[in-house]
């Protein structure tokens, strides 16, 4: 699968096709709405299925897993106007992949899972906001499938924006 494919198949493909016009309705959007913005609690949520989000001093970090035997797909893309940088993927396996594109304002990623734990950090410069996008199975990932810092707290819904 190429970046386009991937990104289109995520839930931010109309931000990702339309670069920062779209990133700033959907961030309209969380400032019209308190329910759709989620405060960036600091510290690791416990390893639920799903998507795990949080920030500590060394970054952000995205893990995914599940309780399943089989594989299931995990895909997703970020947005922002600032950067993205320093973003290294963790214990991926063969066809995984994380990419960051032009201007390092969208990174996408897709990740094979077969019950471990996959997943990437990464670091941010002039970033305001972060608008976050998951998928699983192509379909798009339930807001009670992803848990955001120590808290665990859950997104109103997917995507959601990160200030």
């Amino acid at each position: 699968m190429n970046f386009k494919r991937i990104a289109t198949a995520t839930v931010l493909a109309a931000t990702l096709s339309s670069g920062l016009a779209g990133f700033g309705a959907i961030a309209a959007s969380a400032a019209t709405n308190d329910a759709t913005t989620v405060s960036p609690n600091e510290g690791r949520p416990s390893r639920d299925p799903g998507v795990t989000l949080w920030h500590d001093d060394s970054g952000w970090h995205v893990r995914v897993t599940h309780n399943a035997i089989h594989d299931r797909v995990f895909s997703g893309s970020i947005h922002t106007s600032g950067k993205l940088t320093d973003v290294h993927a963790v214990r991926l396996e063969q066809n995984d992949y994380v990419k960051v594109g032009a201007g390092s304002h969208t990174l996408v990623f897709r990740f094979n899972n077969y019950g471990g734990t996959d997943g990437f950090d990464f670091t941010t410069e002039n970033t305001p906001s972060l608008a976050f996008g998951f998928a699983t199975n192509g379909h798009v990932l339930a807001p009670a499938h992803i848990s955001i810092g120590a808290a665990g707290r859950h997104p109103a819904h997917d995507p959601f924006v990160l200030r």
